[in-house]
């Protein structure tokens, strides 16, 4: 586990307390999605999906910590 967080809110891209490089990409266009945002992994190049095992749940409460304006 990293011992920090970081990001640019401007352009989305963060790191979790994991070491993971994520993009918040926005709100999900797809009015049919399972998740309201778009975030994804820029390591493994996949959008999170909203399941427990893909994490997109921490990995929005950390962008959102980090960046409360480009989340509501």
């Amino acid at each position: 586990m990293h011992l920090e967080i970081t990001a640019n809110c401007r352009t989305g891209k963060f790191t979790t307390l994991y070491g993971a490089n994520m993009r918040f990409q926005g709100r999900n266009p797809d009015a049919d999605a399972t998740t309201d945002y778009l975030i994804s992994d820029t390591d493994d190049n996949v959008v999170l999906d909203g399941s427990g095992a893909s994490g997109y749940d921490y990995t929005l409460d950390q962008f959102k910590a980090l960046c409360p304006n480009r989340v509501r």
